[in-house]
């Protein structure tokens, strides 16, 4: 039996998503762990293995009907995120054109909390939650023709009836899975624009979030488990971190590939400073350019330290707002003072910022309060700033709130590209004016910011970060403004 890992291009008239974050359409393409880490367990389970992502190549539908007409995968697994959906299921239906007796495994967010949705014939099956095992236990029942009945977290269809088996438990030592193989996957297509080397990929060093912010799932993976253990626990799964010997175990692993830079894409990656400390220390020699993401209440002048001199060259900071009243009512519990004293610490040790801003999580904001966020993310003056509109994802608390209170425009929730559009509109603040200021927020921070052109031409270090750069803020620009 051979498995194809497949990441479709856009075959639904719109653009290539960003399946990581799940929420908005790529500027650049990174590895995604998830896939990484499921195909790497199946290796020695199946005769050939291989992922396919033809979005990150740039490929055309016309590549896609060529792939799959000369690909003799057997079984094809997608990695599938709400905007996706129509992708995926399309490129389903041109496989099975060509291709009848070939099954289908769909896992991630979308078919974790509609597995129904996708589940239109009895050769697809959904993998819920995490799929990693999930996925190999699956296949492993498919090549022998053996039921899948008693695999859990499995959805699928029989008799002309949808079957849902009981939940998998979230992975208890995420140690277990291991070092994903990374030469399974052609590399040369992913950048991270802000850190300046490549060959680049990402990595993974802990599962969920402790925080109880209302609106938030912070990545798909994210997503998918904690809509899964919320079905029997009504409350977020427990995180699971990697031992800092697991994670220089990888960045050991990556330096030796020749790969030269990682975006880390936890959740939270500053989980106690003794941790982070070891795993900077087990890593500062390898020579890596990387990034994380993490609460700035959790950064300190001696981690900041640290991960400077482990090669950290910057840091993504989940604010969202510079309101009090609005973090509390989101449950951030944070202050903006959190924010500015994480700001100075990281800039003192070099390392660049980005501040996430959130606008409309809550009824609470107003004009006043998202121009007076706008100005404080000047005023700090971060290298990079990052502004979506809040959308009320299933299962989350924001979600419930505003379909019981008609913030909706649609009565529900609708895939939507949250970097620019809004799905919430609230009496005094209406999806018109949300869009809006948002387009004025990016705008005025990148496109009218001399500080901020400024620096990104200084520090252009090659003709290939200058054209990751270039190609990236062009295609911003073009969905953002040419296409509103």
């Amino acid at each position: 039996m051979r498995v194809a890992f497949l990441i479709p291009p856009a075959l639904d008239g719109t653009g290539n998503v960003d399946r990581w974050i799940g929420c908005n359409y790529s500027f650049y393409f990174l590895p995604i762990p998830a896939v990484l880490y499921s195909a790497t367990l199946l290796k020695n389970t199946v005769e050939g293995i291989s992922i396919a992502d033809l979005a990150a190549h740039r490929k055309t539908e016309k590549d896609f009907l060529g792939f799959a007409s000369s690909d003799d995968s057997d079984v094809y697994v997608f990695y599938t995120v709400f905007l996706s959906q129509k992708t995926d299921q399309r490129a389903r239906h041109i496989i099975r054109e060509m291709k009848p007796d070939s099954k289908f495994i769909f896992c991630g967010p979308h078919p974790t909390l509609e597995a129904d949705l996708f589940l239109d014939r009895d050769d697809t099956f959904v993998a819920r939650g995490e799929p990693e095992f999930i996925i190999r236990e699956l296949v492993e029942a498919l090549k022998k023709g053996n039921d899948v009945g008693s695999i859990k977290g499995v959805s699928y269809r029989r008799n002309s009836r949808v079957i849902n088996n009981p939940s998998a438990l979230p992975i208890e030592n995420i140690d277990d899975i291991p070092v994903p193989d990374r030469t399974l996957l052609d590399h040369r297509p992913y950048c991270n624009p802000k850190l300046h080397v490549g060959p680049h990929t990402s990595a993974l060093t802990s599962r969920g979030c402790y925080g109880r912010c209302w609106f938030c799932v912070p990545n798909s993976l994210s997503y998918s488990r904690e809509v899964e253990y919320k079905k029997e626990h009504r409350r977020k799964p427990p995180p699971r971190l990697h031992s800092p010997k697991r994670v220089v175990e990888e960045f050991s692993d990556i330096s030796r590939l020749g790969l030269r830079s990682v975006s880390i894409l936890d959740d939270e990656f500053l989980w106690d400073e003794k941790r982070t400390l070891e795993i900077c220390d087990g890593i500062k020699d390898l020579g890596l350019a990387w990034s994380c993401i993490a609460r700035p209440d959790k950064v300190t002048e001696h981690t900041a330290r640290a991960m400077a001199g482990a090669g950290c060259v910057y840091i993504d900071l989940g604010m969202e707002s510079f309101d009090e009243e609005i973090l509390d009512s989101i449950g951030k519990d944070m202050s903006p003072a959190d924010t500015e004293r994480a700001v100075d610490i990281l800039k003192a040790q070099n390392i660049k910022v980005e501040i996430n801003v959130i606008f409309g999580a809550t009824p609470k904001e107003t004009e006043t309060t998202m121009k007076k966020t706008l100005k404080a993310v000047r005023r700090i003056n971060p290298d990079y700033a990052l502004f979506n509109i809040a959308n009320p994802y299933p299962g989350t608390e924001f979600y419930e709130a505003a379909k019981r209170e008609g913030w909706m425009v649609s009565g529900d929730y609708v895939p939507t590209d949250a970097m620019k559009s809004s799905i919430i509109s609230y009496p005094h603040l209406s999806k018109r004016k949300l869009e809006r200021f948002i387009a004025y927020a990016y705008f005025t921070y990148y496109y009218l910011n001399p500080r901020y052109l400024l620096r990104q031409l200084v520090q252009i270090r090659s003709l290939r970060e200058f054209g990751n750069k270039f190609f990236a803020a062009l295609r911003f620009f073009v969905k953002n403004f040419i296409k509103r």
